[in-house]
């Protein structure tokens, strides 16, 4: 048990102490801990013997760790995708670190992880950029709790900032004169990759990772991506990874137009040094061509959005189209681009038209009369 010993009024320093065992019995290490009043040492013992007594008791130095430190070592530990594991450290590195990594864990506060998401947003990320730091950071903080370095997750007990699902304006995408025009001015080598971005509605990493016996019967099968991640020297290397949403040896099947014929013979898209490239090289670019071009900030990932929206309103069904963008479930595809379903709006309209046409009486200009 916990015992509050009064070291006496003339004491310097704080007067009560509270000494205790951690948890596993006789054997365990005992600690100290000192207050000025007699009230919080009492408060303290009590709440020390309940946590050891429900599994919960937390060792008050292991907290004690820089959040730098720690996001080094839970990166270096953790199992995920290629991919997400080099979208966590890019994360970590410059949006986490930077602004919180001199604080020990223990330290961080929801009033922390709050002040970072104001940051980023006063510095112009997007709120699904937002979101996506978000996970990162909140996965490193349930890490810790789990692992009782600490007892709740700032990250849980933070206000999350509202982030609801626009719809896609399918006017703020390109035209398909603007995409042929990217098309010829971003140079042969990358030109395969945005056709299939616009034609299959690829992500970009997934258009770099198409061979031509990919293709077969009028359909890509679709087996990989390009990821990013830091080799034994710690630099950046482009290799191939499962698709997003999918394990190791899953795929998907995506019909396709007999026009990406023509680009076969230039499959897989590699660098100017016929190696494996990656996004971040495309998308470098992609933006020097629509500068050179003057055309509106558009980005790869609008070609994706173009594909959707074109096969969704010339009457593709929502459940195929979601297939084939390899969404993680029907409701994403639906929140975004449900407003481009053409079934869904003809029906409307014939709905309407026929319920109460029978009841809506001519204007007053075809009968030239006027109501009393």
């Amino acid at each position: 048990m916990a015992k509050i010993i009064d070291k006496g009024a003339e004491v310097s320093g704080k007067r009560w102490m509270v000494r205790y065992r951690e948890p596993g019995g006789r054997t365990a290490r005992q600690r100290e801990k000192s207050f000025d009043r007699k009230k919080d040492a009492v408060d303290f013992a009590t709440k020390v013997e309940n946590d050891k007594r429900e599994s919960i008791y937390i060792d008050p130095t292991a907290g004690r760790v820089s959040v730098r430190q720690y996001a080094e070592d839970w990166l270096a530990l953790k199992v995920a995708s290629p991919g997400t594991l080099e979208s966590y450290e890019r994360i970590m590195r410059l949006h986490v670190v930077p602004h919180l990594g001199s604080k020990s864990i223990a330290q961080v506060t929801a009033a922390d992880v709050e002040g970072l998401y104001a940051r980023w947003r006063m510095d112009g990320a997007a709120l699904n950029t937002i979101e996506s730091r978000r996970i990162a950071l909140s996965g490193m903080f349930s890490h810790a709790v789990r692992h009782k370095r600490i007892s709740n997750s700032p990250v849980v007990e933070a206000e999350k900032l509202d982030n609801p699902i626009v719809p896609i304006d399918e006017k703020a995408l390109p035209s398909f004169d603007e995409i042929a025009a990217i098309a010829h001015e971003i140079g042969p080598r990358l030109e395969p990759s945005v056709w299939l971005m616009a034609c299959c509605g690829l992500r970009i990493g997934e258009s770099l990772g198409v061979f031509p016996e990919d293709f077969f019967d009028g359909n890509l099968r679709l087996r990989r991506q390009v990821v990013r991640v830091k080799n034994g020297a710690g630099k950046y290397a482009a290799m191939y990874a499962p698709l997003k949403h999918r394990k190791e040896g899953e795929w998907r099947d995506i019909p396709t137009a007999a026009i990406l014929d023509r680009f076969l013979q230039r499959l897989p898209v590699l660098n100017a040094d016929g190696q494996m490239t990656h996004t971040g090289l495309v998308r470098t670019s992609w933006d020097r061509a629509i500068s050179r071009l003057g055309l509106p900030e558009y980005n790869p990932h609008d070609l994706r959005k173009k594909w959707a929206t074109e096969t969704l309103t010339n009457g593709a069904s929502l459940h195929e189209v979601s297939r084939w963008l390899g969404h993680r479930s029907i409701n994403v595809t639906a929140s975004q681009y449900g407003h481009l379903t053409q079934d869904g709006r003809e029906r409307l309209r014939q709905i309407i038209q026929a319920r109460y046409a029978p009841y809506v009486r001519p204007s007053r200009a075809s009968t030239g009369r006027v109501p009393c």
